[in-house]
């Protein structure tokens, strides 16, 4: 069963019919996929390659902007917990507690070098998601009001057509 799952996934099954022909649950599948089963029944780790697959009506696998943004927030995020934990175990949390071994210079330069990047980082971030609600935002009242004075010129146009074909002009029976 595990060898079929790994074979069925690197002859391009899709997942679906992968666990529907072995039974195996889809989590089950993604762990079987990368172990090789050996004749002797030694199982042995080897990650098979990925396939990218996209959602339907998806033009490509390049993240979206605003999924892109969200990644580097939480990245963001990250590299400033990480600061913070390492400030965090070099204070003492009483005045009066022995300190921990003293924090190198170079390590102190290099938080304050990180923090200074992450900062800008984050000013940039926050510029392009005002940048991308406010595009969002004027495209929306533009399809808006264009498609609202589309309706209107064919309106226009359709009843100056009842009018010269005289269609129009008696009620209909």
């Amino acid at each position: 069963m595990a060898q079929l799952a790994r074979q069925l996934y690197l002859d391009g099954a899709p997942l679906k019919e992968i666990a529907r022909r072995t039974g195996l649950k889809p989590s089950q599948v993604y762990y079987w996929i990368d172990r090789e089963v050996a004749s002797d029944g030694t199982v042995t780790l080897k990650p098979a390659a990925r396939r990218v697959t996209l959602a339907p009506g998806t033009r490509s696998a390049v993240p979206a902007r605003g999924h892109l943004l969200s990644r580097l927030w939480r990245a963001a995020e990250r590299q400033l917990d990480e600061i913070e934990q390492r400030l965090a175990a070099a204070v003492p949390p009483e005045a009066d507690a022995p300190a921990g071994p003293p924090r190198p210079a170079a390590d102190a330069e290099k938080d304050a070098r990180a923090l200074a990047v992450l900062a800008r980082t984050l000013r940039e971030l926050s510029a392009l998601e005002a940048e991308a609600q406010k595009s969002r935002k004027v495209k929306a009242e533009d399809d808006a009001v264009r498609d609202l004075d589309t309706f209107r010129r064919e309106l226009a146009r359709r009843l100056d057509r009842l009018r010269a074909d005289g269609a129009g002009a008696e009620p209909a029976e």
